[in-house]
């Protein structure tokens, strides 16, 4: 880092105490402009509904405007220790206090659904704009201003087709689904290893909770009871650990929606038992999807990350097959590509295991269902 700059290692010292110090100096700044920016955009609104819309367009504008550092802060910022953790935390509490009280405005008003509670409302949207800064390439293809519109379109109005808004049933054409349930490592690659599979779940839940890389082989394996070494019976490294845990989670929620979709035909239910048994599947199993998450890539060889990126292209590339369907079904809005409706779908369904809490919100299949309306509908009344 110091050579990047061109000074010493030490003299960075006169700016930081530690590497951890800087980290959260990022994190706090960039988080701190979102939230600042978005609250006066908030204020200068004419009723809560044109709030909302404020509040989309200055986080969309402010986390693009500071793309490579509030990427960095996503990724990185569960590294931080439980003080810095709690200054960014208590940070966005106030984001979605201010933003809970514009819904709840917006509600009373009647200018917003009121079925759905503030929760499944607030956090896939911001997920959702979140996402943006992991794909976004300025000066190639669409500009801000113009994601900003396209972005506002969705959320507000759906992804459906306005003659099909009025019929969206996801819950009625998936209730009776049988979603696949099975652990990742009762397959037989990790079933014939007791320690093998206790070795994965044990990571997965350290990377997600601490991050990869804050966590070492000497933590998995203390926490496990067992020595170090004996790790190296069934990895060689690290890298080594996180690529059998991404290639496993994305080959098992894969199979969930494999199976649903073998249960179904037509663009409409395909749609639908897509959306409901990805979120099914991937809470199935939130830590390894939070250890397996797409900002781990550079932690890959080239060749492990190519065939991980191969992997989840084509995962996508079923989604946006599903989708296309759907449009030439005049089930979805044709007035945005699929790449763009593809893009907000993941964004709202992908990042799940950041913020999904089993012991108070609602079990995963009847979340699908919420945000499979939600992705179809908006948040407008129908």
């Amino acid at each position: 880092m110091a050579a990047s700059v061109g000074v010493q290692q030490a003299s960075l010292y006169y700016h930081m105490k530690n590497k951890e110090d800087l980290l959260h100096g990022i994190c706090y700044s960039s988080f701190l402009q979102v939230v600042e920016n978005a609250e006066v955009a908030a204020s200068t609104a004419l009723n809560p509904l044109e709030s909302i819309r404020e509040i989309i367009r200055s986080h969309l504008t402010t986390t693009l405007a500071y793309q490579k550092e509030f990427s960095v802060s996503m990724i990185e910022c569960r590294a931080l220790g439980p003080d810095y953790r709690a200054e960014i935390e208590a940070l966005w509490s106030r984001y979605f206090m201010m933003s809970y009280e514009v819904l709840d405005q917006a509600k009373a008003a009647a200018l917003i659904r009121c079925d759905v509670p503030n929760k499944y409302l607030y956090t896939p949207m911001i997920c959702t704009l979140n996402w943006a800064s992991l794909w976004y390439r300025r000066g190639k293809g669409m500009g801000v201003i113009e994601l900003n519109e396209l972005y506002g379109r969705v959320l507000f109005d759906g992804a459906a087709h306005p003659d099909f808004r009025q019929n969206i049933e996801s819950e009625a054409i998936c209730r009776n689904l049988d979603f696949l349930v099975s652990p990742i490592t009762s397959s037989a690659q990790f079933a014939t290893n007791e320690t093998y599979a206790k070795m994965l779940d044990t990571a997965c839940e350290l990377f997600a909770r601490k991050g990869f890389f804050a966590t070492s082989i000497r933590e998995i394996a203390s926490a496990m009871g067992i020595q170090k070494a004996s790790l190296y019976y069934y990895i060689t490294s690290k890298e080594d650990l996180i690529y059998q845990i991404s290639k496993a989670a994305t080959e098992h929620v894969r199979a969930c929606v494999e199976s649903a979709l073998a249960q179904v035909s037509g663009a409409e239910a395909r749609l639908y038992a897509f959306i409901v048994s990805h979120v099914a599947g991937l809470l199935q199993h939130q830590n390894w999807h939070a250890a397996a998450n797409e900002e781990l890539m550079h932690a890959f060889s080239p060749a492990r990350r190519s065939e991980i990126v191969a992997m989840r292209d084509a995962y996508e590339q079923m989604a946006r097959e599903i989708l296309a369907d759907a449009q030439d079904a005049w089930l979805i809005r044709s007035d945005i590509s699929v790449k763009f409706l593809s893009l907000i779908l993941f964004g709202m369904i992908t990042n799940l295991y950041s913020w999904y809490q089993p012991e108070i919100d609602v079990p995963p299949i009847e979340l699908g269902f919420i945000l499979a309306d939600k992705y179809m509908a908006g948040i407008v009344p129908k």
